[in-house]
């Protein structure tokens, strides 16, 4: 069997910055894995309070992949502080869920696109570029 190769990519190299928020702690490794193998800057964070402390340390992602149903601060109250705060209002979340409603509920909380699970990965790469190489 031969070795395989690993692109290791650096931040300094990374093409976006993302943000994913997902309490089940192998699905969130999973999401920024991928991500990070796109070449991606990615953070994670296991429910809105810790999504909220990576944005006041001054990092900026320029996309957010969210689930809704988390103990602690939940996706839908993430996504209210978000847009009422001036910094995070126009900072896109995408919706990442298993449940049949996925589509209302997103719409309901103003996220610009969702994602139901389970989906192919390189979604959320398309998704990445959809919304971070906005001019």
């Amino acid at each position: 069997m031969r070795p395989v190769e690993v692109a290791v990519i650096t931040s300094e190299e990374a093409s976006h910055q993302v943000l994913v928020v997902e309490d089940d702690a192998a699905l969130r490794e999973i999401y920024a894995g991928a991500l990070r193998g796109y070449g991606h800057d990615v953070r994670t964070a296991a429910d809105g309070a810790e999504a909220l402390q990576r944005l006041e340390n001054g990092w900026a992602p320029c996309v957010v992949f969210l689930d809704l149903r988390m103990p602690g601060m939940d996706g839908w109250e993430l996504s209210r502080r978000l847009r009422d705060d001036e910094r995070w209002k126009d900072l896109p979340v995408v919706v990442v869920a298993a449940h049949f409603r996925i589509d209302r509920e997103a719409a309901e909380i103003g996220a610009a696109s969702w994602l139901q699970k389970p989906f192919d990965l390189a979604r959320l790469d398309e998704e990445t570029k959809a919304f971070c190489e906005r001019d």
